[in-house]
């Protein structure tokens, strides 16, 4: 018994630093990373001054994970949705991203959602999702005021740091969430290729499912 006594943190602790089998099995390396879905509606490759743009995010709480191909249970998961703006038809327009101040938006009372000015001078909105009955909602409505070449992103600022737990995850594995616009469609991502900007017709192009599709992008003219 007194050994027993002695090694009994010993085995205390080999058994909480052992995974699951599932954890033990996981091969996939870096984060978790987690898809939610957005809509931009109408998608259009021109609007008009005046015209109204739908932006939606309504899922359940069940997210789908890629590196696993697994749902997990994720409740009142903090994903820090964001929106950006850049008008992409002129030289430096990467450096401030404020193509916002061309658009009105109209924002539901019931959303924690508004608009942040950066020290940069970029603008952006930003807030939480509405979690309700085990579903995540975000919807608003964007009007361009002015015309030009535009690339929308509706992206979860929820990074690889992020140490937020959910049912299932195996240990000292991060989480990322990326979203997925309009079902996966191209999104105008051609029409990057027009701005006079590298960051846009080239550094973008490069890697584009990290660095276009993975962040909601989605990119149109606006026109009188």
């Amino acid at each position: 018994m007194r050994y027993l006594i002695i090694l009994l943190p010993f085995i205390l602790l080999l058994c909480w630093g052992c995974p699951r089998k599932e954890c033990r099995d996981a091969d996939f390396g870096g984060a978790y990373q987690f898809v939610i879905p957005a809509t931009l509606s109408p998608a259009r490759d021109t609007f008009r001054i005046g015209d109204t743009i739908h932006i939606s995010s309504v899922f359940s709480d069940e997210v789908y994970e890629r590196q696993t191909e697994a749902f997990y249970k994720l409740e009142n998961w903090r994903f820090f949705p964001t929106t950006r703006m850049d008008k992409i038809d002129e030289v430096g327009s990467s450096f401030v991203q404020d193509g916002l101040a061309d658009f009105q938006y109209i924002i539901p009372v019931q959303y924690d959602y508004y608009r942040f000015d950066y020290g940069s001078g970029s603008i952006g909105l930003l807030g939480e999702y509405l979690y309700q009955d085990g579903q995540y909602s975000l919807e608003f409505k964007l009007i361009p005021q002015q015309p030009g070449l535009y690339y929308f992103t509706q992206f979860s600022a929820q990074g690889i740091d992020d140490d937020q737990d959910f049912p299932g995850r195996c240990p000292r594995k991060l989480s990322n969430t990326n979203v997925e616009l309009n079902g996966g469609a191209e999104n105008n991502i051609g029409f990057l290729s027009a701005s006079p900007d590298p960051h846009y017709n080239d550094w973008m192009l490069q890697r584009p499912q990290q660095r276009f599709h993975d962040f909601g992008g989605y990119c149109f003219y606006v026109v009188e």
